[in-house]
C-alpha cells in the first residue's frame, strides 16, 4: 500500500514505474525479435524503411529514423532511405491541402516506395485513417508492414506483424515502448553486445 504522507509525485513515479514494469513483463520477446530483424533485414539489404505516426508518435517515428540512420551508418550498411514521413511539413501541409488530411502518410509512401521495402507504423489506438491508407496501399506495393500498437485493431489487420504493447491505451507508455524498440532495433544494427548496467550507488534513495 501506498504512504499518501509522501508527496504527489513521488506516488505518481512510482506508479509509473509499476505500469512500465508489467507493461515490459507482459511483452512477447520472440515477438520482439521477428519485429527487430523485419527492420533491420532491409537495412542491411539496402532497402528503404518509412515510419509514420500521429502527435506525439510523430515525434518518436523521427527520432526512429535519425537513430537507424546512425547505426547504419555506423554499421557500414546503406539503405535506400531511412525516414519519418511526418519529417517535410511542406509535403504534408500540400497533400492535406490538395487532397485530404487522411492522405498525407499514403501519398509520400506511393511516391517512393519499392517492393521490398518496410513501413513501420506507430499507434496507440490503431485506428487513424491517414495510417491506415498508408498500410493498405503499402500491402499494395509489396511493402511489408510493422506496426507497434497499444491494442488489437484494425491496424493489426493491415501490418504482416503487430506487436500489441497491451497498455490499455495509454499513449505514454504505448510511445515509451515504441522508442524501447528503437534503440532495441539500432543495437541489433550496430550488433551492440548487452551492456551491464552498474549496480546502483550504496545508499542511493529508492
Amino acid at each position: 500500500m501506498r504512504n499518501h504522507s509522501e508527496p504527489a509525485t513521488v506516488r505518481g513515479a512510482r506508479g509509473y514505474v509499476t505500469d512500465m514494469s508489467q507493461a515490459l513483463d507482459r511483452l512477447d520477446l520472440e515477438q520482439l525479435d521477428t519485429a527487430i530483424e523485419m527492420v533491420a533485414s532491409p537495412i542491411r539489404g539496402g532497402r528503404a524503411v518509412f515510419v509514420v505516426g500521429n502527435g506525439g508518435g510523430s515525434s518518436v517515428a523521427e527520432h526512429m529514423a535519425c537513430d537507424w540512420r546512425a547505426a547504419a551508418w555506423h554499421a557500414g550498411h546503406r539503405p535506400r532511405e531511412i525516414s519519418s514521413l511526418t519529417e517535410n511539413t511542406a509535403r504534408i501541409t500540400a497533400i492535406a491541402n490538395d487532397d485530404c488530411y487522411e492522405a498525407i502518410f499514403e501519398r509520400q509512401l506511393v511516391e517512393r516506395c519499392r517492393p521490398g521495402d518496410l513501413l513501420v507504423c506507430l499507434s496507440v489506438s490503431g485506428t487513424s485513417v491517414n495510417v491506415l491508407r498508408a498500410a493498405s496501399s503499402a500491402r499494395d506495393h509489396g511493402v511489408a508492414v510493422l506496426s507497434l500498437v497499444g491494442r488489437l485493431s484494425p491496424l493489426s489487420d493491415l501490418s504482416d506483424v503487430a506487436v500489441h504493447l497491451d497498455v490499455d491505451g495509454d499513449y505514454g507508455l504505448t510511445e515509451d515502448l515504441q522508442s524501447l524498440f528503437m534503440h532495441m532495433v539500432a543495437r541489433a544494427v550496430r550488433q551492440v553486445d548487452t551492456h551491464r548496467v552498474p549496480p546502483a550507488a550504496q545508499g542511493l534513495a529508492r
